[in-house]
């Protein structure tokens, strides 16, 4: 691999899944300086569950571009898993986001043309896994989500709600120790919203994986273990919430 490092090699950070030190973020618009995130300083331990709010334009998208490995800071450090992004080479930042995050976002971002089961592989074809065995993890992991007659439907027959999931299925078939979500209700009524919740809940428990979404939703943000809140790039709150849900019953991802 380009860069004469290995991808696994462990460097500070310690034991957070997520650790962020000192990082400002700053962008070049036109003849400006835009900074998003100012002097950030946090850890995340593995098996959290985070949610990250604030004003629409306060940083919270662009924090979860970095722990994402979507960008390098402008300064400080951000460490995945113990690893340095800005250490890190192009194609050792591609395997870190395949093998260790997955994405979810507003919008759903399914291929049209593809089966529900078909998208929720398509991210194992960059693992080198065989079809058949990752078309058996995919229809499993839809069917613990509610999915099971919708295994062959394609995108356009599927409702808001359905189609987050399959979203869902598809960032978490890797089985990735990180799991972030941008305004993942955004575009879904309050039902629907219930429902999506309660699986970030369930893969957070069932599998174990950090889980950090960023939300104007309160029912997510209350029932976070975590909730750090951002204003003009900086922390403002970063308290325990109250209202971690009850486990209910759930099929087995």
């Amino acid at each position: 691999m380009a860069g004469g490092k290995e991808l696994n090699q462990k460097v500070a950070g310690g034991s957070s899944a997520i650790l962020l030190s000192q990082v400002s973020q700053s962008y070049q618009l036109r003849r400006q300086t835009v900074t998003a995130l100012r002097d950030i300083s946090l850890s995340i331990q593995p098996g959290e569950f985070v949610a990250i709010t604030g004003e629409s334009g306060s940083g919270k998208s662009t924090m979860l571009r970095l722990i994402g490995a979507l960008e390098k800071p402008s300064a400080g450090q951000v460490y995945i898993n113990g690893q340095d992004i800005a250490r890190l080479n192009d194609n050792q930042l591609s395997q870190l986001r395949s093998t260790s995050i997955g994405f979810v976002f507003q919008a759903f971002h399914l291929q049209p043309f593809l089966s529900v089961v078909n998208n929720v592989v398509v991210p194992t074809m960059f693992a080198g896994q065989p079809y058949n065995q990752a078309r058996d993890k995919a229809r499993q992991t839809l069917y613990a989500v509610g999915l099971d007659e919708k295994i062959d439907a394609l995108p356009s027959e599927l409702s808001g709600g359905q189609a987050q999931r399959v979203a869902i299925c598809r960032a978490i078939i890797n089985r990735p120790s990180i799991l972030l979500a941008d305004e993942p209700t955004g575009n879904l009524d309050s039902a629907n919203s219930r429902t999506i919740t309660g699986i970030f809940h369930q893969i957070n428990r069932q599998l174990g994986t950090t889980v950090v979404i960023v939300t104007h939703n309160q029912q997510i943000a209350g029932e976070a273990d975590r909730v750090i809140e951002l204003r003009d790039g900086a922390i403002v709150r970063d308290t325990a919430a109250a209202n971690r849900p009850a486990e209910t019953k759930a099929g087995v991802l």
